[in-house]
């Protein structure tokens, strides 16, 4: 078994014997430990529930899934759709990082920063080629 005194962590309760608030001491050295436990803890905490959310959802769609299937109705696409999620077109999606990259550009080099400007092409050529991509996907649409 592994034992720790409480003198490892640093507490002194003998300092406070007579006073009768041992305890406090005890006290006051777990709130960092928790702290500690929390701060960590309450993201994975946080991601668990969500995935734990998305599992149980799915699971209600697949069950409606298989009823709608079983009496032979036909079943709606919007079904598989996540809720309140509609997807960006790769034009939209395009623009908004080709002006990010240009802004980001514009910033640096107002800022006096010329080393830095390269920074900006990063956003700026994914947007060019979401473009790229997407007048790509036209053509063969049209063709």
């Amino acid at each position: 078994m592994f034992l720790i005194s409480a003198a490892e962590f640093g507490i002194d309760l003998g300092k406070h014997a007579g006073s009768g608030d041992a305890g406090f001491t005890l006290v006051e050295a777990l709130v960092p430990l928790v702290a500690v436990i929390m701060v960590f803890g309450m993201p994975i905490v946080i991601v668990l529930a969500v995935l734990r959310y998305r599992a149980n959802r799915q699971k209600s769609i697949n069950e409606m899934v298989l009823k709608l299937a079983d009496k032979g109705q036909p079943i709606p696409p919007e079904l598989f759709l996540e809720p309140g999620k509609k997807r960006k077109s790769d034009v939209s999606s395009g623009l908004s990082l080709i002006g990010a990259g240009v802004g980001l550009m514009g910033f640096f080099w107002f800022a006096d920063a010329e080393e830095a400007i390269g920074i900006g092409f990063i956003p700026l050529m994914i947007g060019l080629g979401q473009l790229i991509a997407w007048k790509i996907e036209q053509n063969k649409k049209d063709a």
